[in-house]
């Protein structure tokens, strides 16, 4: 296992500004966790960093961290748990460091590294798809790999590797769900074929006016049609009603 140090500063500020402050003297805000103990605010050099980060070994590199503090420096062992980075630059923002016993087993993360032809390659028919490409394990600091070697040459179109079908990796217990799929061997898909351009509909006949077709015909100019909006000829005057009848003799007068 690749091991390297690093040297650390104690940090006696917190908060934004101070944070600040840090990376613009071109070092890494940083937390050492450890067992029974509290928290401490540390900042590293930026180059020193990512020097480490750079091994072979990446993330999981035994750090060998000299922390100077009120005039006094302590060493402790550490690994890297959590590293955060500008989503834009990719710089390292901050990160987070824990101090490991190397007699205790730890759990770590693991890069795969397949090897081997699939049958299911050499006979042209098929293509490999890689699912999974970390592998959760545990055992002790000084056992992490760089990486696992996974055999795929067995695998023919169809057929699959989960993590419950790996042999046994001496000093090392895999952690990861069995179920979960490395990789696979599928039939490459077809590529779709465009569907032609729909025919251009027939041109409509051509539609001839009536007076085109009374001249073709040799009939003369055809005559205008009444217009739609041609007001009807008024109706005749009704006659006049008849004169009221004359008023009825009056009554005669009754005798008393």
């Amino acid at each position: 296992m690749e091991r390297t140090s690093l040297v650390a500063s104690a940090r006696t500020e917190i908060g934004k500004n101070a944070v600040k402050k840090v990376r613009q003297a071109g070092l890494v805000p940083a937390v050492l966790y450890g067992r029974g103990r509290a928290p401490v605010a540390l900042a590293v050099d930026r180059r020193a960093l990512l020097g480490a980060l750079r091994t072979e070994a990446g993330r999981n590199v035994l750090i060998d961290l000299r922390v100077k503090r009120n005039g006094e420096e302590a060493t402790d062992t550490v690994m890297i748990a959590e590293i955060q980075h500008d989503p834009i630059r990719r710089e390292v923002l901050h990160v987070d460091l824990r101090q490991i016993i190397l007699t205790e087993k730890i759990e770590a993360r693991v890069p795969i590294q397949l090897t081997g032809v699939p049958e299911g390659i050499a006979s042209g028919e098929g293509v490999l798809e890689q699912h999974l490409r970390e592998l959760a394990v545990r055992c002790l600091p000084t056992a992490i790999p760089e990486h696992l070697t996974v055999d795929v040459a067995h695998l023919r179109v169809g057929g699959s590797l989960h993590v419950r079908d790996l042999p046994p990796y001496e000093g090392i217990e895999i952690v990861s769900p069995p179920e979960e799929v490395i990789a696979a061997v599928v039939t490459p898909k077809a590529e779709e074929v465009a569907a032609p351009a729909e025919a251009a509909a027939p041109a409509e006949p051509e539609v001839i006016g009536r007076e085109a077709a009374a001249a073709a015909e040799g009939e003369g100019k055809a005559e205008p049609g009444p217009r739609a909006d041609a007001k009807a000829p008024k109706a005749e005057a009704k006659p006049a009603k008849p004169e009221k009848a004359e008023a009825k003799p009056a009554k005669p007068e009754k005798k008393e």
